[in-house]
């Protein structure tokens, strides 16, 4: 009893901010899940398809924005403290400046090309998704300030939940694709001015040095092979949707989007967890730690990732029909033989979250490349094989083959790791 309670008392902080992150983001994604169904059914699957279009492209924007900053930053602010203000500062000048371009090749396309379906709705759903790349998530997450911003997220997600429900149960006519894009703008950017409002008020702005273009120039090296590696890892669970719209059309993307909505709110609260165990790992593995409890550490993490994700993959495996028929629309009802698959990769990515935070919390950028850049091949690989065949199945099944091929690679290198620092240090 006693061991138990100063196990307890000695990562207080750590439970606080993990209960803060569950129970807030678990609200957040549920608010989002709950307006998202209720666009999904009111829109029908042909718009909602576009409507996971705009998002698919976003989320390009965004990951080309972040430059792999969500992977890395963490990792350095913490190695780093004294830099703490100038590696901040960088991160925020080299990803203002890659969405500038992103922003000029959106318009350029949209105005010379004039593509049918890139519409201007289509073009702020995926300005609103590449916006939140501006977020100071990591620094948050070194100052161990995740519940704060946890709240920030949830303001966010509600204001987004009231303005769609408050329409919606005005006059559900007003719900369209402009609106939505138009709301989603409006959240991103009063949520951006939220959190870095009280993220700026405690950073020392007047340490940092005024070679801002070398601080950039470094960043964006350092972060190159991170870089190419998130760009690859789109290959997965989002390219996916954009051949799935090329073969099957935006109907069918409609029916895969809506089983998506279930996983993204999964993927939403299992990331949220793993912002606890980031900073940890990356404590964990600096050099003067052993193996030994770098492995304790390890297994009590894979535990808690795999607590986190059971109830929500266990049901969507057993029970899909009743879970798309509660939730959804009869339209779509195809989407019934999607979710087990579906449920399985919610337990996979809950595992590989842990592995690929240590891949690259011990800077193995290159094994981290080359398994996305493995996986992605085959990611598209399958998805040019099975979508034409399979439809939105395909999709699912391309996606869970292919990224936890990829994740078992990280697993690998992560167990072969640790091994090598265990025999170093014996």
């Amino acid at each position: 009893m006693r061991k138990i309670t100063k196990l307890l008392l000695s990562q207080r902080r750590n439970i606080q901010n993990l209960s803060a992150l569950v129970i807030l983001n678990f609200l957040a994604a549920g608010l989002f899940f709950v307006t998202q169904v209720k666009i999904a059914n009111v829109l029908g699957k042909e718009q909602f398809g576009l409507l996971a279009y705009g998002i698919a492209l976003g989320i390009y924007g965004q990951t080309l924005v972040r430059y792999g900053m969500d992977r890395t930053l963490v990792r350095d602010l913490i190695h780093h403290p004294e830099r703490f203000s100038e590696l901040v500062v960088a991160s925020l000048l080299l990803r203002g400046i890659l969405m500038g371009v992103i922003f000029i090749v959106l318009f350029g396309w949209k105005i010379l090309w004039q593509p049918t379906d890139l519409s201007w709705p289509v073009i702020a759903i995926a300005m609103a998704y590449t916006l939140k790349s501006l977020d100071l998530q990591p620094a948050y997450d070194a100052w161990h300030c995740m519940a704060r911003h946890a709240v920030y997220n949830m303001i966010q997600r509600g204001l987004y939940f009231a303005i769609i429900w408050a329409v919606a149960l005005t006059d559900t006519r007003y719900i369209s694709m402009t609106f939505i894009g138009l709301v989603m703008l409006f959240t991103e950017l009063f949520y951006l001015i939220l959190q870095q409002n009280w993220a700026f008020r405690r950073i020392e702005f007047g340490t940092v040095k005024p070679a801002f273009s070398a601080m950039v120039a470094d960043m964006y090296r350092s972060n190159c092979k991170i870089w190419l590696a998130t760009i690859a890892g789109l290959s997965f669970g989002t390219l996916n949707q954009i051949i799935l719209k090329h073969y099957s059309g935006s109907g069918e993307l409609g029916s895969y989007a809506a089983s998506w909505q279930i996983v993204a709110a999964a993927m939403l609260l299992l990331t949220q967890v793993s912002r606890v165990g980031s900073p940890a790992l990356a404590r964990v593995t600096r050099s003067e730690i052993d193996g030994v409890m770098r492995s304790r550490f390890i297994l009590k993490y894979s535990c808690i990732m795999t607590a986190t994700a059971l109830p929500i993959s266990i049901p969507l495996v057993l029970f899909p029909g009743v879970i798309i028929n509660a939730i959804f629309e009869p339209e779509y009802a195809s989407s019934l033989s999607v979710l087990p698959v579906m449920g399985v990769y919610i337990f996979i990515f809950s595992l590989g979250l842990v592995a690929s935070q240590y891949v690259v919390s011990v800077k193995m950028e290159r094994t981290y490349l080359a398994s996305v850049i493995l996986g992605g091949c085959l990611s598209i690989i399958l998805c040019l094989e099975l979508i034409p065949r399979m439809g939105s199945l395909g999709a699912a099944l391309a996606l869970v083959i292919a990224h936890g091929i990829s994740m078992g690679i990280y697993w690998v290198a992560m167990v072969w790791h640790n091994h090598q620092t265990f025999v170093s240090k014996s």
